[in-house]
């Protein structure tokens, strides 16, 4: 590791002093020399304006019949190009003249209603018609490829939640390619039973998986990715979940990414990737195809995870018609080892302890994912076009989840009973014949293994409980759209159907803590309904549950400008019908699955922009959205029969379906000047939302509606594109608060009924009561980012961001009134703020070959994303102690409880070598 760091540092060294001592060239003229061509390659004619570098410098410009379009005399610095032609989409693209050089480049102008850069944004996700970022009444944040590459990125979600103001990442599952992506406090999670509240789109197709609605981050290949927009609020035209924004992925093709790239790198925790791409087109057709190899030992214990992503296009322009056939498959095997106890990240002695460390495993998943995705694009006139896409998805996701087994930690796991002996003789397995304690056996299992041979309470006496689960889910749906293109009117119509299918099946096993402390030895139990708990209830968590799901959709929205206005409407209708069948046997200690669900509603939205000069404009957006109960929240609703996350289902009652509504207002400057900014307030009401209702996260709960929540707050930004330099701040002030009253199970806080009773640390049946303007959890107040991307070189380049990101409460905290007591209570219930820096550079050998390094948590910080409150069985030195406290007069037993916290990476680093050949 310390290998790669010196590298690294040496190269972002050797950057830096370059930087220093290269004296600043003398300005002098430079030119730019474009070809416009459409998509088959044929050279067109174009008009435009030519932006920059101040915002108040502009000139009109003209592509003679060859396509050719030169300006000269140009002063150095940062310059936006517009261009439009009747029957193509209007085009943006920015370019830096540089102080006696001539820039060339090759414009490509394709068919209206599809979405070429960055600087413009489609009505709709299956691309419709371009509306300039400066008409859209939202502030809309954008990614681009080369923001991946200048940020050296791993993934989507690395990225963003660097770049993008507003957005940051609880680490759950703690593994790169896991995280919840959040925004305005609604998420975007690969984790069941998160609350959803982000829409999420790739080429038009919605990536929101049919179970539970979450999104698998490691399924988007994020070499194929072209650019990415981060559109806010409850923007009905993006369909279901999309409560506080939506999050809409392009890919590349062969016609702006001609040629082959491949990247390989290395570094700390046994990192080590490939990834690759080529593109090219001849004549009407073009084509791309990307992928990447990746695999990292992780830098927590027993933490490996390999990543692998095939991409390809297939794409034909001709004429008024585009159409693009794309496809991938992915294979990955992650392991997220989930949150630990804050007393074993902070202890330096005794098992299990330190940074690095985790509470038990495995926590692995595998999955693999074919699909592919048909666009089409027809232009019927200069100004009417149809937009129209197709799909088909299939999800095999494996997971096993090894956790210690919380019913045990208050039961008598020492003295074998004379049944427990018998059994044990009979079966040949030797016995101590001294009296046993915590000190002589510090991880008991004999009893586990006798109340197994018994058949009579496994339940209680076994440490350890691994699940496993196989989701099988297919997805397929088309979509079609037709816009109208006018000087002052853009108008889009269009109509969806999506329907999707799963088989979730569950079962669990059995078994005991081996000497390690982490890992799970089972046995010959299973959660399958043969055994009961210490109150009579079957124990059985096995689900066999197949559901479809079908929504049927529609929608316009009409861009209206006049002068300085611009107004904007629009609206969706979903009716979504969800179709739930328990296939296993009727049971008296179950509800079924069973059950037919419907859910409607049409949401509205308007918009109004008033653009008083070049360098201000101002904005109001209102708008609503809605989400339908996942299966898994059906299947978990009752609370007579509650299950066990992550997915134990159990019944299936009705529940209402999730409606938001958000205003918001702000004023901008020019988006495309050299000097950006941005302020805005946002305000969103959540109505019935679902919330889990559960004594902790590995415990039993059930989904339930929730009165009203709220997300307010405050968006500021300031960026400066300059000839060397990219560089930004951002802040948000973001409160995210319950609006209602609701009583819940928490049994780990020490607010809960149990202890106000003067039964501290049990842990059964404890409630808390949530109060109007409480601070719902892992959501933190204040965040704030810089950035800056900086060549003072040719040659060379340097990126640095810095994440300041305040404390939140985590879960199991949710009435925020937990107070730690040193003895049943532990950890503060909090997550605390943190600030990470991140320093990269990359260097130029010739136009072939460049080499780049990272370098994550530059001042290696020990920091925490997301947190929970749960029971544990360690005491302070991480001894597994069983039964820790005398009983109560009422023969409860007190267990401890504690903040677990999800831990941040420490300093990484690596570096590698980029080899482009061909046209780029």
């Amino acid at each position: 590791m310390y290998r790669y760091q010196r590298s690294a540092l040496l190269l972002a060294g050797l950057g830096l002093a370059q930087a220093c001592v290269t004296a600043t060239a003398q300005s002098s003229a430079g030119n730019l020399r474009l070809h416009v061509r459409d998509s088959s390659g044929a050279a067109i004619s174009a008009k435009g304006t030519l932006y920059g570098p101040t915002g108040g410098h502009s000139q009109a410009v003209e592509a003679a019949s060859d396509g050719s379009l030169q300006v000269s005399d140009l002063a150095p610095g940062r310059y936006t190009l517009e261009l439009s032609q009747p029957g193509f989409a209007e085009r943006r693209s920015t370019f830096v003249v540089r102080s006696g050089t001539t820039t060339t480049q090759d414009i490509i102008l394709t068919v209206g209603g599809v979405n070429t850069t960055v600087d413009v944004i489609a009505s709709t996700p299956i691309g419709a018609l371009n509306v300039p970022l400066k008409d859209v009444p939202v502030p809309v944040q954008t990614l681009s490829a080369q923001t991946l590459l200048d940020t050296n990125a791993i993934d989507l979600t690395d990225a963003m939640k660097r770049r993008l103001n507003g957005v940051y990442v609880n680490e759950n599952q703690n593994n790169p390619f896991q995280p919840d992506v959040n925004y305005r406090g609604y998420t975007a999670s690969p984790l069941v039973g998160s609350p959803a509240g982000l829409s999420v789109y790739l080429d038009g197709v919605r990536q929101n998986q049919p179970f539970g609605d979450v999104v698998q981050w490691d399924l988007i290949p994020k070499v194929a990715i072209s650019s990415m927009e981060l559109i806010p609020g409850s923007n009905p035209l993006y369909g279901l979940n999309t409560l506080g924004g939506a999050i809409a992925v392009q890919t590349k093709d062969g016609i702006a990414n001609q040629g082959f790239v491949i990247s390989g790198y290395g570094g700390s925790f046994g990192r080590r990737a490939v990834d690759a791409e080529y593109g090219g087109n001849k004549g009407p057709w073009n084509w791309f195809a990307a992928g990447t190899l990746y695999h990292e030992d992780g830098w927590r214990t027993l933490s490996p995870s390999s990543v692998r992503q095939g991409f390809a296009k297939l794409g034909y322009a001709h004429g008024g018609t585009l159409v693009s056939l794309s496809g991938g498959y992915a294979i990955n095997n992650l392991t997220g080892n989930g949150t630990q106890d804050f007393r074993a990240i902070n202890r330096t002695t005794g098992l299990n302890h330190g940074y690095n460390s985790v509470y038990t495993i495995p926590d692995v998943t595998y999955q693999h994912q074919p699909f592919a995705t048909l666009n089409v694009t027809q232009a019927v006139s200069s100004s009417v076009t149809i937009n129209a896409n197709a799909y088909v998805r299939y999800t095999r996701q494996n997971t096993t989840n090894g956790d210690a087994n919380d019913d045990s930690f208050d039961q008598s796991l020492y003295t074998l009973s004379a049944g427990d002996k018998t059994a044990l003789t009979n079966a040949g397995i030797p016995y101590p014949s001294t009296v046993q304690n915590a000190s002589t056996v510090p991880f008991p299992y004999l009893r586990c293994i006798a109340q197994t041979l018994q058949k009579d309470e496994p339940y209680e006496k076994c440490t350890g409980v691994d699940t496993d689960t196989v989701t099988r889910q297919h997805a397929y749906g088309f979509s079609g759209v037709l816009n109208w293109n006018t000087t002052h009117n853009k108008l889009s119509v269009g109509a969806g159907f999506d329907r999707g299918g799963l088989t979730f099946q569950q079962t669990g096993q059995f078994g005991y803590l081996n000497a390690d402390g982490i890992s799970i030895t089972r046995v010959n139990a299973f959660l399958d309904g043969t055994y009961t708990d210490d109150d009579g209830s079957v124990v059985d968590n096995r689900v066999n549950l197949h559901s479809t799901t079908t929504t049927p959709s529609f929608f316009v929205t009409d861009t209206f400008s006049l002068n300085k206005w611009v107004l904007n409407v629009g609206g969706r209708y979903n009716h979504t019908s969800i179709n739930n069948v328990d296939r296993l046997p009727p049971a008296s200690y179950r509800g079924t699955l069973t059950a037919v669900n419907n859910f409607q509603r049409f949401n509205p939205t308007a918009g109004i922009v008033y653009k008083a000069s070049s360098l201000l404009n101002g904005y109001f957006n209102y708008g609503e959205s809605s989400r339908a109960p996942t299966s898994t929240e059906l299947g978990c609703a009752d609370p007579d029969f509650p299950c066990s996350l992550p997915n134990a289902l159990v019944s299936d009652p009705p529940l209402k379906q999730v409606v938001s509504r958000t205003y918001e207002f702000g004023f901008r400057g020019n988006p495309d000047g050299r000097y950006r900014w941005s302020a805005g307030y946002f305000h969103t009401n959540n109505y019935d939302d679902l919330l889990f209702v559960a004594a902790q996260a590995t415990g039993y709960g059930y989904f339930q509606n929730f009165g009203k929540t709220r997300r307010q707050g405050v968006e500021a930004s300031a960026s400066a594109h300059l000839r060397k330099l990219d560089a930004g701040a951002e802040y948000t002030f973001l409160q995210a608060t319950y609006q209602s009253s609701q009583t819940i199970e928490a049994d780990s806080n020490s607010s809960n009924s149990n202890a106000k009773s003067g039964e501290k640390g049990v842990a059964d049946g404890g409630l808390i009561t949530i109060q109007p303007g409480n601070n719902i959890p892992q959501v933190p107040q204040q965040m704030f980012k810089l950035y800056a991307d900086y060549h003072p070189l040719r040659k060379l380049g340097i990126s640095a961001d810095f994440n300041l990101i305040g404390s939140s409460y985590v879960r199991g905290n949710e009435n925020n009134q937990h107070q730690a007591d040193g003895v049943y209570y532990l950890g503060s219930g909090k997550s605390p703020g943190y600030g990470v820096v991140n320093l990269g550079s990359s260097y130029n050998i010739t136009s072939h070959f460049q080499l780049f390094a990272q370098i994550n948590n530059l001042l290696n910080r020990h920091y925490y994303t997301a947190g929970q409150l749960a029971t544990t069985p360690y005491d302070a030195n991480g001894n597994f102690v069983a039964r820790p406290f005398t009983a109560y007069a009422s023969g409860d037993y007190a267990v401890r409880n504690t903040t677990y916290l999800a831990p941040g990476a420490p300093i990484a680093v690596f570096g590698g070598l980029r080899v482009a050949l061909g046209k780029r």
